[in-house]
């Protein structure tokens, strides 16, 4: 499968036979800037907040999947499990959800806003292959608890989501807070918006790759 990163916390997952999820499309409203129309057959939303749930931004007439849910679409499974976008139970920003893909065998957990550490979540994707985590603190958890995430779930592959870039006007920090956490040698800044997931899983050990945004 394919890995392609949209920017900010968009990804799309693209299986092997062709079929796609995009997870989180964001209106520039909030980002600063535009995300690239692409098409899909489903989309994910963690949260409805506009950085998060612009679903008229995506093309395709997919499938909209923002609830607690379980199930398979063609080659594609999803189950999500709630949780929340704060560390106060939702007081401050509501409800958030995790959503879990298998796709070609490839387990992948894209962690939406979360915005604490909740031993739960990291319990269920515990040996999952893909991490998708957000790092840019202030409105999620930041580089400290993306890291804490990383460690306790063993993730084979981690992608940071959801930090701050140059053309962006959200308040979030950097990614590079988050890499330096790990060893030099377990961090791939890739000159490509893609990671086909076979080139890397193959290989022993945790990795964290950053990708750049894809632009169409």
């Amino acid at each position: 499968m394919k890995i392609q990163y949209l920017g900010h916390s968009s990804f799309r997952l693209i299986s092997q036979m062709g079929n796609s999820v995009v997870t989180d499309p964001y209106s520039g409203k909030l980002t600063g800037y535009d995300m690239p129309f692409v098409n899909c057959d489903i989309v994910t939303v963690s949260h409805h907040h506009d950085d998060h749930d612009y679903i008229e931004g995506v093309g395709g007439q997919p499938a909209v999947l923002d609830t607690e849910c379980e199930g398979t679409a063609d080659d594609i499974c999803i189950k999500s499990y709630p949780t929340f976008h704060d560390d106060v139970k939702g007081a401050k920003r509501g409800k958030n959800l995790v959503f879990t893909f298998l796709i070609d065998g490839i387990k992948i957990a894209h962690l939406g806003d979360i915005g604490f550490f909740d031993i739960g979540i990291a319990e269920k994707v515990q040996g999952y292959d893909v991490l998708l985590v957000p790092v840019g603190g202030n409105y999620t958890i930041d580089a400290a608890g993306a890291k804490k995430y990383a460690d306790a779930t063993k993730a084979k592959l981690v992608i940071p989501m959801h930090y701050a870039v140059e053309k962006g006007t959200i308040d979030i920090g950097g990614v590079d807070k988050f890499t330096s956490l790990f060893d030099a040698g377990q961090v791939f800044v890739l000159d490509s918006d893609t990671v086909e997931t076979d080139n890397v899983l193959s290989e022993e050990g945790q990795k964290v790759i950053v990708l750049q945004q894809y632009e169409d």
